[in-house]
């Protein structure tokens, strides 16, 4: 059997499923992880055969739906998480309505592993009409992070190949609406398709509120940067931006020609975080990973946004700040705290199942697909093929035409998702399964390589 992993933000989603794929992979199962338009174009077209399709989420948005009833009469069978939790979500309820409409992508899929009890109950309220079998899960994302470990020459080897000679200030970005790689009216009009007129206009109306307070805050991290970089003698800093942000643009903004600001786009931030020395944030789900991580955090909240849920819960870990000023003092003294929450503990249990099980989301992954094995595919061996030929075709046709495109403007969709997922680095890659073999000595007879530039192949010998 085989599974396919879909990915969109490959930094971001891809260590997480990839310690999933790790665990699971056997003589009897292959696993491949790539871009959901790849898997989907590559099954659409019979250059891979049916097995599991491990969705990113259960988006019901035309495109997707009606490619995966298409693929369900071929014999695909889904499984799904979405890969936008809405932990800061205080609102999970509208959240689900935003992100899977009227839900009807559920008819087609098997199992649903939902990140905690949460969205476990509202997603199964909402949506229980349909076959989906709704299941807590918890999060691989979360068993990456446990797993992934460095040592002092990791940490010197890292700090030498960037050029980082002094401690480190991690800041993730979270900005998105002004500076995202996707267009405006494109990411409006996502938020409204499929509702009524009202409902579209109250859906304007906090778009434009957030899009306004987002710029304000975005010229207030911006003075941050550039004043740390000027003041603060003992530290560097790493800028790592949000997915829905360009690298490029950050350096555009910030505009300064320093050693002491690296921008990174090509590590995860889970990664990021281990080889950082504390974390300065504004509203970024990444302070979810580095309160778990026991990482010392700033939160910086020039602003309170009146309108945007989103910032709330993020913004009450840490140690808050409202003044660039006031940050430089407390990188100056040193004494960072690790500031213990009870409140935000009992919420994170709440919604996220796994914080303390060593790797059970990957033992709930591995259960379902399991039984949808033994129901499926157990005695269909024709689906232990995949055609390697016609995809190394097809991709060489791909590299001729962004060989091309350097003279002529790609398409903006196309654009979007070659910048959210690039072709393989399997330098990166190979150094994360290194690392994870390390905790792992079952890892050793796994077989790792890319198939083209954008699919990934994890077999065991």
């Amino acid at each position: 059997m085989n599974i396919y992993i879909e990915v969109e933000n490959f930094y971001k989603e891809f260590p997480g499923n990839f310690f999933l794929a790790l665990n699971y992979v056997c003589k009897e199962k292959n696993i491949y992880i790539a871009h959901r338009s790849d898997i989907q174009d590559s099954a659409l077209k019979n250059l891979i055969s049916p097995g599991i399709i491990h969705l990113k989420d259960a988006n019901s948005l035309v495109e997707n739906y009606d490619a995966i009833k298409k693929l369900s009469s071929k014999g695909f069978i889904f499984t799904s998480q979405d890969a936008e939790p809405g932990l800061t979500i205080e609102d999970y309820s509208e959240f689900a309505n935003i992100r899977m409409l009227d839900g009807k992508t559920f008819n087609f899929i098997e199992y649903y592993f939902s990140w905690g009890k949460r969205d476990y109950e509202i997603l199964k309220k909402k949506f229980g009409k349909y076959k989906t079998n709704f299941v807590i899960a918890g999060s691989p994302k979360l068993d990456f992070l446990k797993n992934f470990k460095i040592n002092e020459n990791q940490k010197k080897e890292f700090m030498s190949k960037f050029g980082i000679k002094k401690k480190i200030i991690l800041i993730p970005t979270s900005i998105s609406f002004p500076i995202a790689i996707r267009r405006m009216a494109d990411w409006m009009y996502s938020f409204k398709e499929g509702k009524e007129l009202h409902e579209k206009m109250t859906i304007e109306k906090r778009f434009f509120e957030t899009f306004y307070q987002a710029t304000k805050n975005l010229e207030k991290i911006i003075e941050l940067i550039r004043y740390l970089e000027k003041e603060i003698k003992d530290f560097e800093i790493i800028i790592k931006s949000h997915p829905d942000e360009k690298i490029a643009d950050w350096k555009k903004l910030i505009d300064l020609k320093s050693e002491k600001i690296h921008y990174i786009d090509n590590i995860s931030v889970g990664e990021l975080l281990m080889y950082s020395d504390i974390m300065i944030q504004n509203g970024s789900s990444v302070v979810l990973d580095a309160y778990l991580s026991k990482k010392k955090i700033i939160t910086f909240e020039p602003y309170v946004f009146s309108t945007d849920t989103n910032k709330s819960f993020p913004n009450s870990f840490g140690k808050k700040f409202k003044t660039k000023e006031d940050i430089k003092l407390y990188l100056e003294n040193e004494s960072f705290e690790i500031l213990e929450n009870k409140t935000n503990n009992k919420i994170l249990e709440e919604r996220l199942n796994n914080l303390k099980d060593q790797d059970y989301s990957c033992q709930i992954f591995s259960k379902a697909w399991d039984e949808i094995y033994k129901n499926k595919f157990l005695h269909t061996k024709s689906f232990f093929k995949i055609n390697h030929t016609k995809i190394n075709n097809r991709n060489f046709r791909r590299f001729l035409k962004q060989f091309i495109s350097r003279y002529i403007k790609l398409d903006d969709s196309r654009n979007i998702i070659d910048q959210k997922f690039p072709n393989l680095d399997m330098n990166y890659v190979l150094r994360l399964f290194e690392n994870l073999a390390l905790q792992n000595q079952e890892f050793k007879d796994i077989k790792i390589r890319k198939i083209g530039d954008r699919i990934l192949e994890i077999k065991k010998f």
